[in-house]
Formats: structure tokens, sequence, C-alpha cells
């Protein structure tokens, strides 16, 4: 007979409440707390997980708008704003205004930006590989589909979704 540790749980055991609610859940607190432990390890650097987040798309979709770095992060504009003020108060990133639309915000990295954010990747790719570290690649593929699924039913613009989901800009017009 099977000890009560090896029989199998009925399936309301696995989890202390529904499903939907607990996955939700532990998205966020894994998300809080690995946040938590890049702050501290990103402190030496001079850069917050705010800062790191901005700075690593702004050195990816270089120059790129401010709308469009906001989306991207999941934040609103006001809070990129005072995040990139930051960033350019630290020498890590310049701010420019085109003078053919003065409504645009144009952000570019700096020579300093370049060699911050590779150090700062192999921070935040260390705490990654420690917080995935026994799931297996198959797992952690069905995850990411599992969560571009969750994204795209909550993103409310169509381009925000597909740079978030491919980590590239929509072609534009002209490159189609």
């Amino acid at each position: 007979m099977a000890s009560p540790r090896t029989a199998a749980a009925p399936p309301q055991a696995e989890i202390p409440f529904d499903a939907p609610n607990y996955l939700l859940h532990l998205l966020a607190a894994i998300s809080r707390y690995r946040d938590v432990q890049l702050e501290q390890a990103l402190k030496p650097l001079g850069l917050s997980v705010a800062c790191y987040r901005a700075l690593n798309a702004i050195v990816v979709f270089e120059p790129c708008q401010m709308l469009e770095l906001a989306q991207f992060i999941g934040v609103d504009r006001t809070t990129m704003t005072r995040t990139v003020d930051q960033l350019v108060k630290d020498g890590l990133a310049s701010r420019e205004i085109p003078t053919m639309d003065r409504r645009l915000v144009v952000v570019s990295p700096t020579d300093k930006a370049r060699q911050v954010i590779g150090t700062a990747r192999r921070i935040v790719f260390d705490t990654n590989k420690r917080v995935l570290d026994g799931v297996s690649e198959r797992t952690q593929r069905t995850m990411i589909r599992a969560e571009q699924r969750m994204f795209a039913n909550l993103a409310v613009e169509p381009r925000a979704i597909e740079r978030m989901l491919s980590l590239r800009r929509p072609p534009t017009a002209e490159g189609r």
C-alpha cells in the first residue's frame, strides 16, 4: 500500500486555490522576488531594475521613441520619462526631439551604456538561470507560449504585442 506522501494527490491538493488565480499569483511572486534579487545585484552598476529594462530596450531598439519604449517595457509614459531622465542624468542615454516632428522624443544609448549593459545582462542572465534551475527547456518553451498568449490577451495595441513577442520592431511601410 502506498504511503500518503507517495499516493497520487487529488488535483485540488497540488495547489492551494483555483488554478488561474494561483498561476497568476505565482507569476507575480516570481517576478517580484526576482526583481528584489536583481535590484541588489545591479546596484553596483548604478542601475535599478527599471533602469536596466529601459536601457536594455534602448540598446536593442536604438534609437527608439519614448512611446514605443514605454509600450515595450509595459509602463506609462510618465514613469518612462522619469526612468529616461535618470538614464540621461547618469550619462547612459541621450534624448533628442526631431525637428520634423516636435511631438516625438527619440532616445539613444551612449557608449557608456553599451559597456554597462554588457555587465548588467550577465547579471540578469545568471539570475534567470538560477530561477529556472531544474526546469527543462521543453517546459520553458511551453511556459513561453502560454505567457505569450496571456500577454496577447492583455495587450491593447497590436503593434505593442508584436514588439513584445518578437523583441523587434514591426516592419515599417518603407521596409515592406
